[in-house]
């Protein structure tokens, strides 16, 4: 569950410190240059770059990341709740399910046990 609230993990192509950096034009000759051959390597990164590249300043993509990452909370939280409720519901259609089985054992046994 924990990797789904952090999309960027130490095994991407590209971590955030370094998206950013090139995005904001704080990084050196060689990062930019690792950070372009990401980009032409993979369309993910690409469009990533050319996303954020597309805000006016930094404190819009902050306020936009901070409200991606409440709303990825909010969603996950949900889906929980409903998977919990989910099996709730479903232990009670067990329960049913057995029941009438041992039922309908329990009437078997008594119909051989009258018929003798």
């Amino acid at each position: 569950m924990e990797e789904l609230l952090n999309i960027w993990n130490a095994d991407d192509e590209l971590n955030e410190d370094e998206l950013m950096n090139y995005v904001n034009n704080k990084s050196s000759e060689g990062e930019k240059h690792e950070v372009e051959k990401k980009m032409a390597d993979s369309s993910f990164v690409n469009d990533a770059v050319e996303g954020l590249q597309n805000f006016s300043s930094t404190e819009k993509v902050n306020a936009y990341v901070q409200q991606a990452n409440q709303e990825l909370h909010k969603y996950l939280h949900e889906k929980k709740l409903a998977r919990k409720k989910n099996i709730t519901g479903l232990s009670w259609q067990i329960i049913a399910v057995i029941t009438i089985i041992l039922l309908c054992i329990l009437g078997y046994v008594i119909i051989e046990m009258m018929k003798k």
